[in-house]
């Protein structure tokens, strides 16, 4: 079989993808919200409060609201590094292997399988996995069209059909 034709693209983060993130984000912290600010409006100024709120003085209920709040925190700022880290990639396919350069200015590029994990048309994820560097080395980059559909198309190649050499 013969080999799809060499190209070369770059992987950014696109709005798709920023809006993605940022509407898990944004859905995590408010659905708890959503569910608990109707039942407090309702209590306000009542003489008899709601069982549910009075669970929220136990601090069994404060210490998981808590870790809620510690949590969220915690997944915005890992997902804004996981995106600080996938800012500018290029993902080249040389009709043999696919290329990944270093993230570094100095470092060596990379040379490994790359697997279609999406494909939503105009988008896609793709996972890289390095010939060399161990268990972790994976390196997710998301894709998309960006006008350049002669290009888009031999990457669609490259990905859909070049298996490689099997070891």
């Amino acid at each position: 079989m013969r080999a799809p034709f060499p190209v070369e693209v770059t992987s950014a983060l696109g709005r798709f993808w920023r809006g993605a993130l940022g509407a898990l984000v944004a859905a995590s912290v408010a659905v708890p919200l959503a569910w608990g600010l109707p039942h407090a409006a309702a209590q306000f100024g009542s003489r008899h409060p709601d069982p549910m709120l009075t669970l929220l003085a136990r601090p069994s209920i404060q210490f998981g609201l808590a870790a809620w709040v510690a949590a969220m925190t915690f997944a915005a700022f890992w997902l804004h590094g996981r995106a600080a880290a996938a800012r500018e990639r290029t993902l080249a396919w040389d009709g043999e292997d696919w290329i990944l350069p270093g993230t570094r200015p100095g470092e060596p590029e990379q040379r490994g399988r790359a697997a279609l994990m999406f494909d939503l048309g105009p988008w896609m994820l793709v996972r890289f996995l390095p010939h060399v560097g161990g268990f972790g080395g994976a390196t997710w980059l998301p894709l998309y069209l960006a006008g350049d559909l002669a290009r888009w198309t031999s990457l669609r190649s490259a990905l859909w059909t070049w298996r490689g050499r099997t070891s």
